[in-house]
């Protein structure tokens, strides 16, 4: 039940997704990332980043159900996020001293490691309050613009960032491009643009009260359990998620270094690839958000992959540069309705109650097995020899998702 429904409350946890987007877009995916394993760490830095990165991916699911089943028994959603966010802005705004030296290695993976776990780990609680902030019939509308309006920020913040700090001669502020500062400064951007635009979440959001009964975290987790099999295929959902989540990591991970080996893109044409899909992908999760409501969470999901496997099978098979752009931009319009519609999809089956246990297992679903795709891809590149090959692993797990999910959706009923 919804104990408090404002357009305040909506549009300040409508507007977390806009400020945390950026802080992986610029720290995992675009700028540090590149910064440690090419400057701080050029000797073997990518396998130590990647160790980092899957070992803090295993943290997350191991204590995800235990976060969420914690929230559910204190009820301290907001205080959470908030705490967590903070924590996680902190954490990468002290990357700024991350200088270009060896010497920095393990300064460098241990503040990136503390950044990547709680802002992965705040969305548990950020989900869970999705169901309780607005009517059942407008939770799509409100995900979907949601998670668009975080594509959004990401292509904005990596726009200001090239322009003022790493492509200028002379950087913003007079930073010293000698001692990396034009690429040290962009995570103060980073954790500024999470906490200046996470207020309106602190601020606007309401409290939510304990459960009348107190249980233990393990208590509270088992009973999170017991709910997630009693509800009808939700055990299937998690694990048909597991398996295109895995596709889409994979594809994410994988869609530059695909880009530049089989169609010679260039540097700079895989940062502007990046920027038109992550627009493509802001634009259809808000699309995606009034067909979720119109059509249901399951239905948006199944049409998503659909259309996924199409533009991904064109990108794989084409030997035409200009067609792989505009089907790789077009898979971006189909990225962000099926992680929207996930999202709504467990909150509209689990109960009031229950939620940050439910969206804790969804967490795990999302990060327990997202080796499984890279790895698979890796392994197929390096038995044949092509791009292309390894690529294809992504439509197998799209495949394989699309086949698990529910036959039904109970949120309809």
């Amino acid at each position: 039940m919804n104990i408090f429904i404002s357009k305040k409350s909506q549009i300040g946890w409508a507007l977390y997704d806009w400020a945390s987007s950026p802080v992986p877009t610029l720290h995992a995916t675009f700028i540090f990332s590149v910064y440690f394993t090419t400057v701080i760490m050029p000797e073997g830095g990518s396998v130590v980043w990647a160790y980092m990165t899957g070992i803090t991916a295993i943290l997350v699911a191991i204590v995800a159900p235990f976060l969420g089943s914690y929230a559910d028994s204190s009820g301290k959603f907001k205080e959470l996020i908030v705490f967590f966010i903070c924590i996680g802005s902190i954490a990468t705004g002290l990357l700024w001293f991350a200088r270009p030296d060896t010497a920095f290695i393990t300064y460098a993976i241990i503040f990136s490691a503390i950044s990547i776990f709680f802002l992965e780990s705040s969305f548990i609680f950020y989900n869970a309050m999705l169901g309780k902030i607005t009517k059942k019939e407008n939770i799509g509308t409100l995900s979907g613009i949601a998670w668009g309006g975080g594509y959004i920020g990401a292509v904005i913040a990596l726009t200001i960032v090239l322009a003022f700090f790493i492509l200028p001669e002379s950087p913003a502020f007079s930073l010293d491009k000698s001692d990396s500062e034009h690429i040290r400064a962009t995570m103060l951007f980073a954790a500024g643009w999470a906490i200046i635009f996470s207020l309106p979440i602190m601020i606007y959001l309401p409290s939510f009260s304990k459960q009348e009964r107190r249980y233990s975290i393990f208590s509270s987790l088992r009973l999170s359990l017991v709910e997630a099999a009693k509800i009808r295929y939700m055990t299937r959902f998690l694990f048909a998620r597991m398996a295109y989540n895995d596709g889409l990591v994979t594809l994410f991970a994988f869609g530059g270094i695909y880009a530049a080996k089989v169609f010679n893109f260039s540097q700079l044409e895989i940062i502007l690839f990046a920027i038109c899909l992550n627009i493509s992908a802001g634009f259809g999760a808000m699309i995606g958000g009034y067909i979720d409501d119109s059509i249901g969470p399951l239905k948006t999901i199944k049409i998503g992959l659909i259309g996924l496997f199409l533009c991904g099978l064109i990108a794989i098979i084409t030997p035409y540069k200009l067609l792989f752009w505009f089907v790789g931009i077009g898979l971006g319009l189909f990225v962000g309705p099926i992680q929207s519609a996930s999202r709504t999809y467990i909150s509209l089956e689990a109960s009031d109650i229950y939620k940050g246990g439910l969206f804790g297992l969804y967490m795990v679903s999302g990060k327990l097995t997202s080796f499984i795709g890279p790895l698979l891809y890796g392994w197929l590149v390096m038995l044949s020899g092509y791009d292309r090959v390894g690529m294809s692993v992504v439509l197998v797990l799209i495949a394989a998702g699309y086949l698990l999910l529910p036959p039904k959706d109970n949120t309809r009923n």
